[in-house]
């Protein structure tokens, strides 16, 4: 990839791949910190689950690297899916769990009846559903899930 992150410049810059990747029918994504997560069932779940990963390190504040014009997720190709879980992020944080699950609910109704008939606009709503069931992947409350406050 040539993507580069803060303090790297020519020829200083490491080689990076992409982080999903499928062995014995299952699907794994691997983190910078040496991290594997998986196994995933499908390519698409592994999608999501990096999705949120990458939303809690940066709205957390601990992705320091990213240089100013990278996007979050740019490096997989999933930026649309980690700005959707940035945004429950911030308005759980802002707003409280109930908050968070009504603009859930409010943002799936939109992409259902205005958005295109898309593969992006239906891995929106799948990481968006992904993220009602998996809270506990979010909040560092423990919920067991955005739609149980």
């Amino acid at each position: 990839m040539s993507s580069s992150r803060k303090g790297e410049h020519g020829s200083h810059r490491p080689f990076r791949s992409k982080r999903l990747y499928g062995a014995n029918a299952h699907w794994y994504f691997d983190a910078r910190e040496g991290m594997q997560s998986g196994p995933f069932s499908n390519q698409e779940e592994a999608r999501r689950a990096l999705a949120l990963f990458v939303a809690q390190i940066v709205f957390d504040g601990t992705e320091n690297g990213l240089s100013h014009d990278d996007r979050p997720g740019a490096q997989d190709g999933i930026e649309y899916l980690v700005q959707e879980v940035i945004d429950i992020l911030r308005c759980h944080t802002d707003f409280g769990p109930l908050a968070a699950n009504t603009w859930v609910l409010s943002r799936l109704e939109d992409l259902e009846l205005n958005g295109e008939n898309n593969p992006t606009t239906f891995e929106r709503m799948g990481v968006l559903t992904y993220a009602m069931k998996h809270g506990e992947k979010l909040f560092d409350s423990g919920q067991p899930g955005l739609d149980r406050p």
